[in-house]
């Protein structure tokens, strides 16, 4: 009886890990960054995960990543206001773990903005108390398998969208 109990249970922890495994974050962040995050807080993240390679004007960053499996880079900017974070780009590693579109966006509900050779999904998702109305993006050149998964806030200043 014991033994089956035990058997049971492995089973279940199995099964459970296996169907959280797919998933690479959650759905409002990426590698714990969000939007709406204040610069502190993200650095303190950034550092953590990876280095600064270099800063672009209208205050975009370019982080390298140190060894996450399924993304290189990060890219992120800052709004001019209240420096927090108004949109956030990973870079799927080359020869890392491949993350599946449907491993960060629901494609069934999803707008499908594909063309040849070329595949975006788009979804919106509603402000909260704590995190802004923003996008979910996930673009690349394979069917299955993206090239950059971006957060990006919405009802941007126009000069700071662009």
């Amino acid at each position: 009886m014991l033994k089956n109990l035990l058997a049971l249970l492995l089973l279940c922890l199995i099964a459970f890990g296996c169907s959280n495994s797919s998933k690479t974050q959650s759905a409002s962040d990426i590698l714990g960054i969000r939007i709406g995050m204040s610069k502190e807080d993200t650095i303190n993240r950034l550092n953590e995960i990876g280095k600064l390679d270099h800063e672009e004007r209208k205050q975009q960053e370019i982080w390298t990543l140190n060894n996450d499996p399924h993304y290189s880079h990060l890219i992120l900017a800052f709004d001019k206001e209240k420096q927090d974070v108004r949109y956030i780009t990973a870079k799927a590693r080359e020869k890392g773990s491949r993350v599946r579109y449907s491993d960060v966006i629901d494609i069934k509900k999803a707008q499908q903005r594909s063309s040849a050779n070329n595949y975006k999904y788009i979804e919106e998702v509603p402000a909260t108390e704590s995190t802004p109305s923003y996008t979910r993006i996930a673009s690349g050149t394979d069917s299955n398998y993206l090239t950059y998964f971006s957060l990006k806030e919405l009802n941007l200043p126009e000069e700071e969208s662009k």
